[in-house]
């Protein structure tokens, strides 16, 4: 509901600003100065406000956090309890693990969290009330990774 509340006020937003480009065509200043700011919030309000939306009502936290390398079988196994501080009941969660190489530099911390050689994800169809916490487990296999390396954790709740 949110979602689409959202998108039709971005849309609302851009016509409005692309109308008053088109009346004041006289201020060419002006009318490109409108024009620029219809597509800006054509293209950056719906991307922009997701964010905050999905931010402040779908707002999770994972907690209790335990990753650990099985030593006789090749797999990590991934615990940990999320938490409802949103202002919605949750009806399902997506927790999702990568695991990349290890970084030694700016660029690669920037780079390789982008191209992980190992992602899982479990889907939860179990409810979560507002300020309820659950717990999951995830294992990483086939892992065979002998270097350094990362584990991002990432959690999705509706």
């Amino acid at each position: 509901m949110y979602d689409y509340v959202l998108f039709a006020a971005s849309g609302a937003l851009f016509l409005l600003f692309l109308v008053m480009g088109i009346l004041l065509r006289n201020k060419i200043g002006l009318s490109l100065l409108l024009v620029l700011f219809a597509f800006i919030s054509l293209i950056a309000g719906p991307i922009l406000g997701y964010h905050y939306v999905h931010a402040s009502i779908y707002k999770t936290k994972i907690s209790n956090l335990e990753i650990k390398k099985l030593e006789f079988s090749q797999a990590i196994v991934i615990k940990g309890t999320i938490t409802n501080y949103g202002k919605e009941s949750f009806k399902r969660c997506k927790i999702s693990s990568s695991a990349y190489k290890g970084a030694s530099n700016f660029l690669q911390e920037l780079v390789y969290p982008l191209k992980p050689f190992l992602k899982r994800s479990i889907l939860t169809e179990e409810a979560l009330d507002i300020n309820a916490s659950t717990d999951f487990k995830l294992m990483l296999e086939p892992f065979t990774y002998s270097k350094e390396y990362n584990i991002s954790v990432k959690v999705d709740c509706i």
